[in-house]
């Protein structure tokens, strides 16, 4: 399915009532790469359980370890997470963050057992939604993100709010695949803690793959980011990426700013192939003077081996198509798959959208919203415009393009010979349109 292009004709404030607490933007359910060779439906909010102390998590997890049974944890309240917490083979969990909650971890030592979240390996069939993390600051220890997936498949993390991972963010290497990071917040907030001998600043939000050197990482490491928003502090790594095939969608970067500027926004990494399309890289500002920058500085080549990328729609940045060394086969385009679904907006409604305080990226999700799954309203924006004195209502606009050939067969792309297009417009109406190609 090819994308739909959804633009607006009214200012993002004019939403209908309804539409309050959840985006018509956000669809409220997985997309993307998470639902490719199998759904992520978590636990299908089974059993549900709210937890309220670190040793009631401990617990709750322990249950869903092997898949034996599927739990709903409901995290409420401040809980300080004093160990990382480790799961193997953890199967059929929705992780639920309710309003206001959160789970921090604030220890400073080099011991990786007690820094971070989440150490997720084997993890299958895992919904985490609405967390906010809080981590300690960035100190360069491996394996101490605040969430770390290891050979994990199949996840749907969404609407989080992740901040100060002391190595990282959000990470994922060894063979995880099928994973969709959606409506997330990712910052640096706290100012990194220098080590002797190591870097004196990883603010380094997500990496995917641990190494050019894990060959058997090709072919995983698949993922879609859209809708996220990598905040102040984020240096780099938003995010960098190895051997997978990887869509980023309708993305901000306001990751640097002119006193704190950024070494990076995207990292273009060993074997990476990269679909990155309608973001907004125009509010960040980055570090100059550096080697092997592309475009307009906001993406770093870190490997010349392998790799390709697609840029397109973009703000801050032109449409490009590069191609490295040693490379062969197609170029990654994730609407080529017919199973893959995730529709895009505008570039020039992300900042708008993922910086709204009601409905935008982050832990915004209200407790309604924790047990819906899709939204009903998305994509329905009727146009309600503020009448201003002397103004003129602007035209019905675009939302959908559709290509037929005489018959009434729909096409992917318009064909040789006439072709029917079939223009949707903001206002419900249908114009059509021949064309001859």
């Amino acid at each position: 399915m090819r994308k739909i292009l959804l633009a607006l004709c009214v200012a993002l404030g004019s939403y209908t009532a309804s539409w309050a607490q959840l985006s018509p933007f956000d669809e409220n359910a997985p997309v993307g790469w998470c639902n490719i060779n199998g759904e992520t439906t978590g636990s299908n909010d089974a059993n549900p359980v709210t937890v309220t102390t670190y040793e009631e998590l401990k617990s709750e997890l322990q249950e869903c370890k092997g898949g034996k049974v599927s739990k709903t944890i409901f995290i409420s309240g401040n809980i300080e997470v004093p160990e990382k917490l480790r799961y193997d083979k953890l199967s059929n969990c929705t992780i639920y963050g309710l309003p206001g909650s959160s789970l921090y971890n604030r220890s400073h030592n080099d011991n990786a057992d007690y820094a971070g979240f989440f150490f997720c390996q084997n993890w299958h069939n895992v919904i985490m939604r609405n967390l906010t993390l809080l981590g300690a600051g960035a100190y360069d220890i491996s394996a101490c993100d605040n969430i770390q997936l290891v050979e994990s498949d199949h996840i749907w993390i969404d609407h989080c709010d992740i901040q100060d991972g002391v190595d990282g963010n959000l990470d994922a290497k060894t063979k995880s695949d099928y994973m969709t990071i959606s409506w997330c917040k990712f910052s640096y907030l706290i100012a990194p803690w220098p080590k002797s001998g190591e870097s004196d600043d990883h603010r380094c939000s997500s990496m995917w793959g641990s190494s050019d050197n894990r060959g058997d990482d090709e072919g995983y490491l698949n993922a879609t980011f859209v809708n996220n928003w990598w905040y102040h502090g984020c240096g780099q790594r938003c995010p960098r990426i190895r051997f997978g095939k990887v869509h980023i969608a309708n993305c901000l970067w306001e990751n640097g700013t002119n006193e704190d500027p950024a070494q990076y926004c995207i990292g273009i990494g060993h074997s990476s192939k990269m679909y990155i399309e309608n973001g907004d890289f125009t509010k960040t500002v980055i570090k100059s003077g550096q080697t092997k920058m592309r475009g307009h500085n906001k993406y770093f080549l870190q490997s010349d081996n392998k790799y390709h990328f697609t840029m397109t729609g973009c703000l801050g940045e032109d449409d490009a198509v590069e191609i490295g060394t040693g490379y062969t086969g197609d170029v990654y385009d994730p609407y080529k798959d017919a199973n893959y679904k995730c529709r895009v907006y505008d570039a020039t409604l992300v900042a708008d959208i993922l910086r709204n305080a009601e409905n935008g990226a982050g832990a915004t999700l209200n407790e309604n919203l924790l047990t819906t799954r899709g939204n009903d309203n998305y994509g329905n924006y009727e146009p309600q415009p503020t009448v201003i004195e002397g103004v003129a209502t602007m035209e019905p606009q675009v939302i959908g393009i559709h290509y037929y050939d005489l018959k009434g067969a729909q096409l992917e792309t318009p064909q040789k010979g006439l072709n029917i297009i079939s223009y949707q417009m903001s206002d419900g109406t249908t114009r059509n349109q021949k064309i001859k190609k």
